[in-house]
């Protein structure tokens, strides 16, 4: 008997979620699913691109991260070597002026080893290799599937940004 009022009780609880929904007619429930949802967040302002299992979600437009450096890695809203996903045409920008960042310069790279130059990408960026800076980019159409956020003095401090339509 307990039993069953944890089922009901359970079944409460995901329908409030919203994740099952009940069918009056035959007091069946059916489990709602939406597509390409992430367990990240993402918005103007500060935000993160979710990668939920299986699935990932671009940040929307205008998406600002906040970057900080600790223990010689950046962070982006407070996550260490955070993966984003980006879409071409959006304008993301990446805040770097807090003080950690000062002997750090960000830039965007075609490659995850920074501590150099030699692979920086510039097309629709501003303000590359700022140390106390917001650095912008507008992703061209022609961008490749992968980009890096880098340090140009130091290398393996930052992580991969995935580009999709």
């Amino acid at each position: 008997m307990i039993s069953k009022y944890l089922v009901l009780a359970s079944l409460f609880l995901l329908a409030a979620c919203g994740l099952f929904s009940k069918d009056e007619d035959d007091d069946s429930y059916t489990e709602t699913t939406t597509s390409g949802s992430g367990s990240g967040t993402s918005g103007s302002g500060s935000g993160t691109s979710g990668s939920g299992s299986g699935s990932s979600s671009a940040s929307d437009n205008k998406t600002t991260f906040t970057v900080t450096v600790s223990a010689g890695k950046y962070f982006l809203d407070s996550v260490q070597g955070q993966t984003l996903t980006l879409r071409r045409g959006y304008t993301y920008s990446f805040d770097a002026q807090d003080s950690s960042t000062n002997s750090h310069p960000l830039y965007l790279g075609t490659s995850s080893t920074g501590g150099g130059y030699s692979d920086e990408y510039t097309s629709g960026v501003t303000n590359s290799r700022t140390t106390s800076g917001i650095l912008t980019i507008v992703i061209p159409q022609a961008a490749p599937n992968s980009l890096y956020y880098n340090c140009g003095l130091h290398s393996n401090m930052g992580a991969e940004i995935s580009i999709v339509d």
